[in-house]
């Protein structure tokens, strides 16, 4: 079997952002472990050979959306804090570019995080305990500035972006819950209570 180009046509890549789609909805609808490539096939109604074909494997299909959906996050939450300036602003941007990205893109967010908390790597680990110092050091950057500055109230850095980042979780286990769960009142809740917790 021959393996698909360096460069994969228009063709290739349609198909590609199909068998992902198609993962997506079917981790969201039977679970990690019972979303097998035949599932996955089924869904997009192509044949399993297909997705060995342009992934190989279940877990490079599984490392492919997470890997997918969280860039995509990041991309719009740097964008979002790049445009703002002052610490509390910024921060500010970060919570609100994540939490709009959760509510427009509920199903892809809640198939990704259960991916996270069930897919290991080659050690065993589940991804979701992996060090994460590089998808924290923005909001780390963001808080530790804030904090120096007094914009943003003093308290241990690492403390402060766990409960962030548990805030910020809130919606995404609704999503989880039920990718159709309305979010816009919820998130609103979540940055009045993040403003309120970080006001010095």
């Amino acid at each position: 079997m021959t393996a698909p180009r360096a460069t994969p046509t228009f063709t290739e890549t349609a198909r590609r952002a199909q068998i992902v789609a198609s993962a997506i909805a079917t981790v969201n609808a039977l679970g990690y472990h019972r979303a097998s490539l035949a599932e996955i096939a089924r869904h997009a109604g192509i044949a399993k050979s297909a997705i060995v074909y342009y992934f190989g494997s279940k877990d490079a299909l599984m490392e492919l959306v997470m890997t997918e959906v969280f860039t995509k996050l990041g991309a719009t939450v740097v964008a979002a804090v790049t445009a703002a300036t002052g610490h509390r602003t910024r921060l500010r941007a970060y919570a609100e570019s994540s939490l709009r990205h959760t509510e427009a893109h509920p199903a892809e967010i809640a198939a990704a995080v259960t991916v996270a908390v069930s897919h290991r790597n080659a050690a065993g680990t589940p991804v979701y305990l992996e060090p994460a110092e590089e998808d924290t050091a923005l909001l780390r950057e963001i808080l530790s500035a804030g904090m120096a500055a007094g914009e943003i109230r003093g308290t241990d850095p690492a403390t402060a972006v766990a409960i962030v980042e548990a805030l910020l979780d809130v919606p995404v286990t609704a999503v989880q819950r039920d990718p159709a769960a309305p979010l816009a009142a919820l998130n609103q809740e979540v940055l009045h209570a993040l403003d309120r917790w970080l006001r010095p």
